[in-house]
């Protein structure tokens, strides 16, 4: 029983870095691309929409959708590579071939994107603190929140990956997977705003969002930030995205099960 545990963690682990092998040679365009959307981001919302009446405060609301959407975008990409490979060459075939479990060789895919995506999430607090200046305090940063947030946000974000790879398919239709999964879930998850102010907005529409993961991401991400006054509380956030990477994952792999044909 010994053997067959270590054996199965010997080879699940082989995956995993295998995974972040692949993306070591690919981590500083992934670093560059991010790391310019969120420039960007906080150049304007931080700097420029202040001096036109926007509070300055904003910039920290922005700040946090910025880290909560690094992996997101990430993911973006994993997202048509896997169509790809599916559709293709079908190296991910090989990996089922190995003596393991074929949802071992799925968690490892999600966990080396979830790695990747956590990675380019923390630099990008780094490049906040360059942009922000003084109006991001890192002392003020609840980090024990921040790093578990950021642990669970991507972890569901490379589920979402390999569910939403599963669902589309086929090469001919990736454009579907921007505007049908990625930028209705991230626009409406609070990239912009607060549950509360939606709330405020709209009751419907707040309740609406709560079935949207990526709410509990960029709430989780303010928490941390900004603290929890104003925000939905952090149990909440920690257990709803919890249950949500749950059944993506279980998705995920009924999906790919019949992509793949495997048992």
């Amino acid at each position: 029983m010994k053997t067959n545990i270590f054996r199965f963690t010997d080879i699940f682990l082989k995956l995993f870095f295998t995974k972040l092998i692949i993306a070591r040679h690919q981590i500083l365009g992934k670093l560059l691309n991010v790391s310019i959307w969120s420039f960007c981001t906080l150049v304007i919302f931080g700097h420029v929409m202040p001096s036109m009446g926007l509070s300055s405060s904003f910039a920290l609301i922005q700040f946090a959708g910025v880290l909560g959407s690094a992996g997101l975008f990430e993911n973006y990409g994993n997202i048509a590579t896997t169509i790809m490979d599916i559709a293709g060459e079908r190296s991910i075939g090989y990996y089922l071939t190995l003596p393991v479990r074929p949802w071992a060789v799925l968690l490892s895919t999600a966990c080396g994107y979830a790695t990747v995506g956590a990675f380019l999430t923390l630099a990008m607090v780094i490049l906040g603190k360059i942009v922000l200046f003084s109006s991001l305090s890192l002392a003020s940063i609840a980090w024990g929140k921040l790093l578990t947030i950021i642990v669970l946000g991507n972890v569901f974000y490379g589920m979402m990956a390999l569910a939403i790879a599963g669902h589309v398919g086929e090469v001919a239709k990736i454009g579907n997977v921007w505007s049908r999964f990625v930028f209705p879930m991230w626009f409406f998850g609070g990239f912009q705003f607060s549950w509360h102010a939606i709330h405020q907005a709209s009751e419907l529409c707040s309740y609406a969002v709560l079935a949207n993961p990526i709410t509990y991401i960029m709430e989780g991400m303010r928490i941390a930030i900004l603290g929890q006054e104003g925000h939905l509380p952090w149990l909440a956030c920690v257990s709803a995205l919890t249950l949500a990477t749950i059944l993506c994952w279980f998705l995920a792999y009924n999906r790919m099960q019949k992509r793949l044909d495997f048992v």
